[in-house]
């Protein structure tokens, strides 16, 4: 599937161009909403966990957190991925590498 996705600089033009147009939208701007407040409630579940949670529950809860925050990156990523390194081949997974996780991680401490 990702080649007949991206396979052309026209489609990856055209992606990225949709990407932008859709993050200026009200349905992202309301989903980004939605998730901010849900990772709030989880981070919150996970902060207050009591003694009667389990390590999977927490675990679980992690594993939410992480896929609320990748889903709100994930406009943004797929843009960066698709801009960078013109005679690569785009990495189409939304979610961050470990080298990339950090780069992001720096830029909010720092």
């Amino acid at each position: 599937m990702k080649d007949s996705l991206f396979n052309t600089e026209k489609k990856r033009q055209a992606a990225i161009a949709t990407f932008q147009a859709g993050i200026n939208t009200p349905f992202w701007q309301l989903m980004t909403q939605i998730l901010k407040a849900n990772i709030k409630v989880i981070t919150k579940n996970i902060l207050n966990g009591g003694e009667d949670t389990t390590k999977e529950q927490m675990d679980r809860l992690r594993d939410k957190l992480r896929v609320h925050k990748d889903m709100i990156n994930t406009p943004d990523a797929m843009i960066r991925k698709l801009t960078s390194s013109e005679g690569e081949e785009p990495n189409l997974d939304p979610f961050f590498t470990e080298k990339e996780l950090k780069k992001e991680r720096d830029k909010v401490s720092g």
